[in-house]
């Protein structure tokens, strides 16, 4: 498998599953849900690691695709698309890392 096939596929399953992972942190996000307990911050921390070390790996197989093929517009598309996600996942991980500090006791 060349870089560029390792970009399109891990850039799919971002996209296709992404939002379902957002949908959960979206609704343990709204004001008067119930109360988080330790055990399902960390259950959060581990659904957005997946999207996380999937950013991560996407980026730099797109990066190797880039030095390949430097002008195609898709591997570039798809670099922004992992940047953008993994800083995303990242904000969000630092999050669940906060809030799981403070109900752990």
């Amino acid at each position: 498998m060349d870089d560029l096939e390792q970009v399109e596929i891990l850039a799919e399953v971002l996209r296709e599953r992404l939002p379902s992972v957002t949908h959960i942190i979206d609704e343990w996000s709204v004001a008067g849900s119930d109360a988080v307990s330790y055990a399902q911050i960390k259950d959060l921390i581990w659904q957005i690691a997946a999207p996380l070390g999937l950013a991560m790996l996407g980026y730099s197989a797109a990066e190797r695709a880039r030095q390949d093929e430097p002008g195609n517009l898709e591997v570039s598309e798809a670099q922004a698309l992992f940047a953008r996600a993994g800083e995303d996942c990242g904000g969000v991980l630092g999050l669940f890392l906060g809030a799981a500090s403070r109900v752990r006791g």
